[in-house]
């Protein structure tokens, strides 16, 4: 009776604990892979929701903005200037890096009784909200700098890997989409195609991933563990030369 006393009440052996150790390990490795996953899902699906949600935001700024590029002030049918784009648009294409966009319109002035300008005060500033003189034109300029895609030098978008765009210009009956270079009469653009491409913020891959992404036409290389995304829209502009 004493010696069961005393067996009972004996710890466990040295082989007993280190059984126990492993097992505790493969417990705990088994959690942090769970942990480790969690977060790689966890960092993709923010780097897929932040990357949506700001490029949907810049989009629909951008398309309304573009669309009026050329427009004047006035109640007539040929209510366009002379052409959408300023007059150095050879000098915007980037070649090998990220295009530049620039676009211009007339500020509202109120003048006409038959546009939208009358008593809304709306188009009278420039994508950044700086007030234009009634009547004065209203130049935009869309550019990257530093991963950041800006308008008129303030911050729009980030995590941009690239931007290009291209001309819709009416030729005949066709309309071809040309790189600014290749403009041929700046008059006949008719619509404005521009893409976007974005990358995620964080890491989302464990091994580096070397792939080629095309935007409007353009071979883009890239080599990294992020996310990329690519958006491309054309937008139809509101200008238009008597009589079309």
């Amino acid at each position: 009776m004493k010696a069961s006393i005393q067996k009972r009440t004996q710890g466990f052996t040295l082989v007993e604990l280190m059984v126990g150790m492993v097992l505790g390990l493969i417990l705990i490795a088994g959690v942090f892979t769970v942990y480790l996953s969690s977060k790689k899902t966890n960092n993709t699906s923010q780097g897929v929701l932040g990357a949506q949600s700001d490029a949907q935001l810049a989009l629909s700024f951008m398309k309304e903005d573009i669309a009026k590029a050329g427009w004047v002030n006035n109640s007539s049918l040929g209510y366009s200037l002379p052409s959408p784009v300023p007059l150095d648009y050879s000098t915007y294409e980037g070649g090998a890096g990220p295009d530049i966009l620039k676009i211009h319109f007339e500020s509202c002035d109120s003048s006409q009784p038959d546009n939208d300008c009358v008593g809304a005060g709306i188009d009278d500033a420039d994508c950044n909200g700086q007030a234009v003189t009634p009547g004065d034109i209203i130049e935009n300029i869309y550019q990257v700098t530093d991963g950041v895609l800006t308008c008129n030098g303030e911050p729009l978008i980030s995590n941009v890997e690239d931007f290009q765009v291209l001309y819709g210009e009416l030729v005949g009956t066709n309309l071809n989409y040309v790189t600014a270079d290749n403009i041929t009469n700046a008059t006949n653009v008719r619509s404005i195609r521009f893409g976007l491409l974005l990358t995620s913020e964080q890491n989302t891959s464990d091994a580096t991933i070397a792939r080629n992404i095309n935007l409007l036409g353009k071979d883009i290389s890239v080599n990294d563990k992020k996310l990329h995304f690519k958006y491309e829209t054309t937008v139809v502009l509101h200008n238009r030369p008597s009589g079309i």
